[in-house]
This record gives structure tokens, sequence and C-alpha cells, in this order.
């Protein structure tokens, strides 16, 4: 349910180094690992590789994914053209989110290009990366129009460990508690299990019937989110496999997910049985 696809023929911006110090500039270590692995994705990587990988873990599909910081960092890594192209020369295999720049004032623009021109599938949302409160009631019409494009909300609901300035407190699951009351219609994925919030994030997944969760990114905390609290509430179909490939490798996540001391039926749901149902694949 979240893939990165950074490769060679997506757009990176005309500086790479400049990418790299505008999400990093702080931390130098971090800012020489960020700068050589975007250098390695923009020239070495094709989508197709992506494809094959996917082959090789037995992924039938992807979700992918544009990362638009325009406002907040002058960045955006992938654009929703760039997905749109992916999914064109792979339909079978990718299905396109479109990442919307909210704090700019063309975002009406950029959602209704993305979904009626590009004819992506849904919507994701950085609320720390983007520096924004997704439970603010001036961006209600932009919710309103994703009712009605009948599409669902991706949103980052976690800490954000890989940029600098990341603001977490807009990661916090309780935003969401609040945006999904107010938009009962929106279907609404929080990303990244809430980490590390596990506890709120369950509270609002298993309180609110348009409210779903993915367990990317983190499978080295799987032990601390409460898998048995949503088989104990009768909310197995609100859980999504995801990874945040390539940021988190499949050949880390993926077994990781098969290790998890759970029902094989509530595997079966997470691997792919609850996306099937929730995209209407």
């Amino acid at each position: 349910m979240h893939v990165h696809p950074f490769c060679k023929e997506a757009s990176w911006g005309d500086d790479l180094e400049y990418t790299a110090n505008a999400l990093l500039g702080t931390e130098k270590r971090g800012l020489r690992a960020m700068e050589s692995f975007f250098k390695i994705m923009a020239t070495k990587i094709s989508i197709g590789d992506y494809i094959k990988l996917m082959d090789n873990y037995s992924i039938d599909k992807a979700v992918i994914v544009s990362y638009n910081l325009t406002t907040a960092y002058g960045v955006c890594i992938v654009t929703n053209d760039d997905v749109a192209d992916f999914v064109a020369k792979y339909p079978d295999k990718l299905i396109g989110f479109a990442c919307i720049d909210f704090p700019a004032p063309d975002a009406m623009e950029q959602l209704d290009y993305a979904i009626n021109s590009l004819e992506l599938k849904g919507v994701k949302l950085v609320p720390p990366a983007q520096k924004f409160d997704i439970s603010d009631k001036k961006y209600n019409s932009l919710y309103r129009k994703m009712v009605d494009l009948n599409v669902p909300l991706w949103t980052h609901t976690a800490h954000l460990m890989s940029i600098t300035g990341a603001v977490t407190k807009f990661g916090h699951p309780k935003l969401v508690d609040r945006l999904a009351t107010e938009h009962q219609d929106l279907t609404i994925i929080m990303g990244h299990m809430g980490t590390p919030w596990f506890w709120d994030a369950w509270s609002v997944v298993a309180r609110h019937p348009n409210v779903y969760i993915d367990i990317s990114a983190y499978p080295d905390l799987y032990s601390w989110f409460p898998f048995d609290a949503y088989t104990k509430y009768n909310i197995e179909d609100k859980v999504l496999f995801a990874s945040d490939h390539p940021l988190c490798h499949w050949n880390k996540i993926i077994p990781a997910v098969d290790a998890l001391p759970i029902s094989k039926s509530f595997k079966k749901r997470i691997l792919g049985e609850n996306a099937v149902k929730l995209l209407k694949i």
C-alpha cells in the first residue's frame, strides 16, 4: 500500500545535492547517506527493476506514491505525472496515489488534475514534512472534493525520522480522529502504524468505520503493535500491508510479516484481502 518509485525515470529536481541538503541539511552524516542513496536511485534503478523485485517477492500489485514537499522545502521527488506514467507502463502491477501539496494555493487544482486528468486512484499526504495540520477546517473543501471523487486518503501518522525539521505533532493519530469524525464518508488510511502512538492509532481505527491503518516502515517494532487488539475487537479487516520500499526494503518487511504470531487468516487479510476490498480491485 505504500511504495516510493525512486528511479532514474522519475523527476528529481535540478540538483540532488540541494534536495538532500534541503531535507537533511543539519545532520551531516544523514546528509551524506541521503545524497548517496538519491544518486543510486536516480542513476542506476529503473521502474522496471521495481517490477522485477515485485515478481521476486510475489507482490501482485503495489500502490506507488509521489512526494511533494514544494511549499515546505522546495522539493518534489517523483511527480504525480511520473506516477501516472509508471502506472500506464505497468497497469496490471501499479496503482497510483497522488501527493498533493496541501499548503499550496493551487492544492485544489493539483487534486483535480491528479484524479480527473491523470486518473490516479488516491491521495497521499505527509503532514509532518509538509508542515500542516490535517484536521484544520480550512482544508475541508479538499476533503469534500476527495469524497466527491470517491478516492481514499493515505496520510503519514507517525513521527518522521528522514527529514530534519519535520513537525512531529502533525503526525499524531488524534488529528485523524477529528478528521474522521467531520468527514465520515472519506476513507482514511493511517500510515506507518501510528509510530510511536500505537494505542492511540488503534483507538482511532477501532472507533471510526472509515479509518484503516498500514504496517509500513517499522518491522522492528511489530512486537509493540497491538495486533491482538485488532483481532479481539473484530477489526482485522482494517490492517493493510505496506512497506515504504525502498526506504524499508521488501527483503526485510515481508519476512517480518511472515513471522508474526498471528493467525494465518489474519496474515492473508493483511497481505492482500483487505486492500483488494478497500481499493475495489
